[in-house]
C-alpha cells in the first residue's frame, strides 16, 4: 500500500513537473454598425459678418456649395459685408446603401431668439457634393450642402444671432 502511495505520488509530481504550459489573453473586439441611412451634420451654416442697412431691406444669403469660405451675397438696401470669406454652407454627411433614393422631408432655418429683426428667414436649396441630390452615389455616402438667407432692416439690432438648421432625409 505504501509503495502504491509513493509510486502516485512520483507520478504526480513528474507530471506536474514536465505538464504543459497554457497562456491566455485578450484583445479588445469593437464593431460600428450605423442604420441603413444615418445624416450627421459635419459643418455649421455661418454668414459671417453684416453690416446692417440705414437704408432700405438688405436680404443676406449664403449659397448652398462646397466652399470652404464663402462671401454671403447682399441685395437690397445698403447693408454690406465688411470682411468677405467669412461664410460657409452647412455641410450634412449621408451615409447609406449605394444607389439608394432618398427624399428631402424638412429643410427649414429658423432663429427662434431675432424676433423682428431678422425675417423672410428660410434655407436654400441644398445640393449633393455628388452632383446628384436624392440618390447616393456607388460609394453609399455623399455631403449635402445647405445655405440660407435672411432679411435685415435699419431697426436690427446689432447682435449674434443662433439659429438651427434642419434638414431630414426620409430612406424609402
Amino acid at each position: 500500500m505504501k509503495l502504491r502511495i509513493a509510486l502516485a505520488t512520483a507520478a504526480a509530481a513528474i507530471a506536474a513537473a514536465s505538464g504543459a504550459h497554457a497562456a491566455t489573453a485578450n484583445a479588445t473586439a469593437t464593431a460600428s454598425i450605423v442604420a441603413p441611412g444615418t445624416l450627421a451634420s459635419t459643418r455649421d451654416l455661418d454668414f459671417g459678418t453684416v453690416a446692417k442697412p440705414t437704408t432700405g431691406t438688405t436680404t443676406v444669403t449664403v449659397a448652398s456649395a462646397a466652399t470652404a469660405t464663402a462671401t454671403p451675397s447682399v441685395s437690397g438696401g445698403n447693408g454690406f459685408v465688411p470682411t468677405a470669406g467669412l461664410a460657409r454652407a452647412a455641410t450634412f454627411r449621408l451615409t447609406g446603401p449605394a444607389s439608394t433614393g432618398y427624399t428631402i422631408a424638412t429643410n427649414t432655418l429658423s432663429f427662434p431668439t431675432a424676433g423682428a429683426n431678422l425675417t423672410a428667414i428660410g434655407s436654400e436649396s441644398p445640393v449633393a457634393a455628388s452632383g446628384t441630390l436624392l440618390t447616393l452615389p456607388a460609394s453609399g455616402f455623399d455631403d449635402i450642402y445647405v445655405g440660407g438667407h435672411f432679411d435685415i432692416s435699419p431697426s436690427t439690432t446689432p447682435a449674434t444671432y443662433s439659429g438651427t438648421l434642419t434638414l431630414t432625409i426620409n430612406f424609402p
